[in-house]
């Protein structure tokens, strides 16, 4: 799997300190930082799922008989306040430079490889949905 994943160009024979966002694409990706992808990608995976729920549990308190025209604005406003930080946590998962790079490396990885690539199944992980702590 890690293979599916790698670069084909050989890693540069300079000082690995000074390495520009060019040459990091290019670089192979080996077990650590695929690692680390595979990571990011489970908790864009659980944030995603999580926002299926965002709606839902917005217009939750205009669903239910409220006691008052003030609770039903209060618990509106606690409401739309949680609806709006889960969606801004998920929008700087998905900004963040490293989830960019990892998503660009999977399409790369896909283009070269596109043979093989198993469907993911949620009955084979058990434990998708638990974050590391």
């Amino acid at each position: 799997m890690a293979a599916a994943l790698t670069g084909h160009n050989e890693p540069s024979q300079e000082d690995p300190n000074t390495n520009t966002a060019a040459e990091d694409s290019e670089a192979p990706w080996d077990e650590d930082r695929l690692e680390e992808a595979l990571k990011i990608l489970k908790e864009m995976h659980i944030q995603v799922r999580e926002l299926r729920t965002t709606i839902p549990r917005l217009i939750a308190p205009l669903a239910k008989k409220q006691p008052s025209p003030e609770s039903l604005f209060k618990e509106f406003s606690a409401s739309t306040k949680t609806a709006n930080q889960e969606v801004q946590k998920f929008r700087e998962l998905m900004t963040d430079e490293m989830s960019i790079k990892v998503m660009e490396q999977a399409r790369k990885s896909r283009a070269e490889n596109p043979n093989g690539i198993k469907l993911w199944k949620v009955t084979e992980h058990p434990d998708w949905l638990t974050r590391e702590s």
